[in-house]
């Protein structure tokens, strides 16, 4: 293996344990607000934030638009059932 193969896989692995630490403070803040919600007797379930949500960060990225919007729809589940 090349040591350019070597060096960039190094970058993968810091991008990849920034995105899931990332990811974990986003659950982690969805499940406040889904458990505020819950105690003020509000739908857990937000169609319209989502797609503000989705339309905000797929906004210039139409290469990954899609990809975008399936992993955030994962997400939104996620953090809505598992409490």
């Amino acid at each position: 293996m090349t040591n350019e193969i070597k060096e960039l896989r190094k970058e993968l692995d810091s991008l990849d344990d920034q995105i899931s630490e990332l990811l974990l403070k986003r659950i982690e803040t969805g499940k406040k607000i889904v458990k505020l919600k819950k105690e003020a007797g509000i739908s857990k379930d937000d169609p319209n934030r989502e797609k503000e949500i989705l339309e905000r960060i797929t906004a210039g990225k139409s290469e990954i638009a899609e990809l975008l919007k399936s992993l955030y729809g994962r997400i939104f589940d996620w953090v809505k059932n598992h409490q």
